[in-house]
């Protein structure tokens, strides 16, 4: 019969399955740096095992090609497939569908490397910091199972599928509307959206379990934190810069998204249709993702704050029965345990200072001046009277 395994070697069990867990947009970004590294250096990429790196977080120290990249070459091709399809039907595409092909290409390709830059930080963040500070055999093997259900590629790639091309008709739709646009439906822009669209949803199939739900699971684990203050720990610091990375990539990408879409006219005051579509699955689970996150976090916290608070409270309450009549160096005993009890108590509940707090309120206003900023012309030549 087989010893159960212990501690640290669940600890190293969990952080050899961080190394190979891989994103459907990983795999899409992987597998071109493969073929290319197949055509670039044959003889490196032959000399593994298999035809992607097993071990994700170290492949590019082993000339692996980078996803910036291959995230290019996404974009390329994604052009070029929409292009070929104006081509084989026999018509040549304006100069406002190229503009709109070639931004939708850059977004969806883009959309890839954020996602991957986040899920790497992520499953990296653990590996090196907080998997060797969990206390609980049962919470290293849930979290194990928890990465697996959501490493799975079928539900993501279908939902692609499915969802992608109806995103693609709403925002082609849109943008035929724009006056400036002049067009009618052609199919090879079309597919080029559509394609776009397709990656953007496989990204966000995974912004609910890992930057919506998965900060909600934080309670369930126990980490070993810094007794006197919790909120200084490692591990709370490493979660914090975790979430706030998260947020910072994320909101880039979508300040580039809320440029383009307003600049190609997909967001306007006049249809808002697309306007709620963008803040609800964009808009809404980034500024969620953030303050749930760090409310979780700082619920780790007020456990462990409070878990010391008792023990301390238990370590008074039975020194004070102890005897009658206490004297003074019991006393003074108590008031130095009283005094530890009272500046634990006045450490902070969260890893968030009104410093951070105000850095990313100032973030949230930058995609809503950017919307914004299409229609500033607009506005000044109403107020400004013409001669």
């Amino acid at each position: 019969m087989s010893k159960k395994a212990t501690l640290p070697q669940k600890r190293t069990e969990l952080k050899e399955q961080l190394t190979r867990f891989r994103a459907l947009p990983e795999y899409m970004l992987d597998g071109i740096g493969a073929l290319l590294q197949y055509l670039i250096s044959p003889k490196t990429a032959r000399s593994r095992k298999s035809f992607l790196p097993e071990n994700v977080s170290e492949q590019y120290q082993d000339s692996f090609p980078s996803f910036w990249l291959s995230g290019a070459l996404i974009a390329a091709f994604t052009f070029l497939i929409g292009w070929l399809v104006s081509y084989a039907s026999a018509y040549r595409p304006t100069t406002e569908e190229l503009r709109l092909m070639i931004w939708s290409s850059f977004a969806g390709a883009l959309a890839l490397i954020v996602n991957k830059v986040n899920i790497r930080t992520f499953l990296d963040t653990f590996r090196k910091s907080c998997v060797d500070r969990m206390l609980r055999v049962s919470d290293i093997d849930e979290l194990s199972g928890w990465l697996q259900r959501n490493f799975g590629l079928w539900l993501p790639l279908l939902s692609g599928l499915a969802v992608g091309p109806l995103l693609g008709r709403i925002l082609y739709a849109s943008w035929l509307k724009v006056p400036e646009t002049q067009a009618v439906f052609q199919l090879g822009p079309f597919v080029t959206i559509v394609l776009s669209c397709i990656q953007a949803v496989w990204v966000a199939f995974y912004l609910y379990p890992f930057y919506v739900a998965f900060p909600s699971r934080l309670n369930r684990y126990r980490f070993d934190l810094y007794t006197s203050n919790p909120s200084s720990s490692e591990v709370i610091e490493q979660l914090s810069r975790l979430l706030t990375f998260i947020l910072y990539a994320t909101m880039g990408y979508i300040v580039q998204l809320t440029i383009g879409l307003t600049y190609i006219g997909v967001l306007n005051t006049a249809n808002p249709l697309p306007i709620v579509i963008f803040s609800v699955f964009v808009w809404a689970p980034t500024v969620v993702l953030y303050a749930t996150g760090q409310f979780h976090l700082s619920n780790v916290i007020t456990y462990a704050k409070w878990k010391t608070l008792n023990e301390v409270q238990s370590k008074i309450e039975s020194l004070y029965n102890s005897t009658s009549i206490p004297d003074k160096d019991l006393l003074d005993h108590i008031d130095k345990l009283m005094d530890y009890h009272d500046r634990i108590k006045s450490t902070p509940n969260s890893a968030l200072d009104f410093r951070t707090g105000l850095n990313f309120l100032n973030s949230l206003l930058f995609p809503i001046l950017a919307f914004f900023l299409k229609d500033v012309p607009t506005y000044i030549n109403t107020l400004i009277p013409r001669n």
